[in-house]
This record gives C-alpha cells, structure tokens and sequence, in this order.
C-alpha cells in the first residue's frame, strides 16, 4: 500500500492544476520532477537546488533581484494546486537525489 510518507527523499513526477501564482517561483510547466523533502497539512515540500535570495539590502531597497546570489531552498506546493504525484518506488535515479543536481522542475530566468 502506497502512502504518502514514501515519496519523501525521494524524485517524483508533480502534475498541477491551475499553478499561475506558483510562476513566480518558477514552477511554469504542468508537470514537473522534483526532490520531495517533506510533506505537511498545506502541501508538498520541494528542494529548489538555486533559489535566487537578494541580500537583505536589496530587500530594503528594493534592488534588482537579478543580482541575488543563489541557495538552496525549500519550496511548498500547496495540496490545490497538485492534481496528482507520480512516485517511482525502486526505480534508479529516482529513490535518491545525486542525478538530480540540477534545478528539477524549476525554471528560473539566468542573466
């Protein structure tokens, strides 16, 4: 029996419904692969490898956020916007995150 708690650590496939303001986060397709870290009642949490953070003065001065430096973060996608979760038990590069050092699912503009 599948639950929930299998999908942490590891690579699954995220179809969502209806993600317009999680564009700002750059979730713009449909259908993404990301790195699960957990999961709580408001959603799914994701890693996001280079989420770009602005230094806290160019937080108060409202600078150009291009020139954040990038860290690793976690992402919540909250449980209305997730249409389904593909989960890939036993299958390899999916139940351990090193092939996925890149920015999975995520779509964040370069300079």
């Amino acid at each position: 029996m599948m639950k929930i708690e299998n999908i942490v650590n590891d690579v699954v496939l995220i179809v969502l419904f209806n993600h317009e303001p999680l564009k700002e986060l750059g979730l713009t397709d449909s259908k993404i692969y990301a790195f699960v870290v957990g999961y709580d009642e408001n959603g799914v949490w994701v890693k996001h490898p280079n989420f770009p953070l602005p230094s806290p003065s160019g937080l108060k001065a409202k600078k150009n956020p291009k020139k954040a430096k990038t860290v690793i973060a976690s992402i919540l996608i909250p449980w209305i916007y997730i249409s389904s979760i593909v989960h890939f038990p036993g299958v390899e590069g999916f139940d351990f995150e090193s092939p996925f050092e890149i920015n999975v699912g995520f779509d964040i503009e370069k300079e």
